[in-house]
C-alpha cells in the first residue's frame, strides 16, 4: 500500500465527507487529483475513514518493532538449573512450569546452552570412564 502524506489523507476524507460518505463517489473524485493508477483504492479509502473515526488522527503510527526479550539471562540462567535438577523432565512440562514459550525453551537448550535432543539426558547420565584396570 502506497504511504500517503497528512495533506493528500485530509483531502481524501474531505472528499469522502462532501460526497456523503460514498466510498464510489469519492474514488471518482479523487481520479483528477491522483492519476487513474496511483489514486487509492476502495480498500484503503475505508481503512483511512476507519481509522480516523477510531484515532481521530491523520498521522501515519509506526508499528512498534518486536522486542525479543524471552532469552534473557535470567531465563537463560533458570532453564540451565532445571536441566541440572531434572534432566528427564519433557520441553512442554518444562516450559510450562518456567513460564517460558517452547519455541524459546527449544532455543535457549539448542543456542544458548548448546544441548540437542536426547543429549540433555545423556550428558547427564554419563560419567566419566575409569581407565586405571
Amino acid at each position: 500500500m502506497v504511504k500517503y502524506t497528512n495533506e493528500q489523507r485530509l483531502q481524501i476524507l474531505k472528499i469522502y465527507y462532501r460526497n456523503s460518505e460514498s466510498v464510489a463517489v469519492t474514488l471518482r473524485a479523487l481520479t483528477p487529483i491522483f492519476s487513474r493508477n496511483s489514486r487509492p483504492n476502495r480498500q484503503a479509502v475505508t481503512s483511512l475513514v476507519k481509522k480516523f473515526e477510531s484515532t481521530y488522527s491523520l498521522c501515519h503510527v509506526a508499528m512498534p518493532e518486536r522486542l525479543w526479550v524471552s532469552r534473557t539471562v535470567e531465563n537463560i540462567a533458570a532453564v540451565e538449573r532445571s536441566v541440572a535438577n531434572d534432566p528427564n523432565q519433557s520441553i512442554p512440562r518444562r516450559s510450562q512450569e518456567l513460564g517460558i514459550a517452547k519455541t524459546t525453551l527449544w532455543r535457549i537448550l539448542r543456542k544458548d546452552l548448546t544441548l540437542h535432543p536426547y543429549k540433555i539426558r545423556l550428558t547427564q547420565e554419563l560419567k566419566p570412564m575409569d581407565h586405571s584396570k
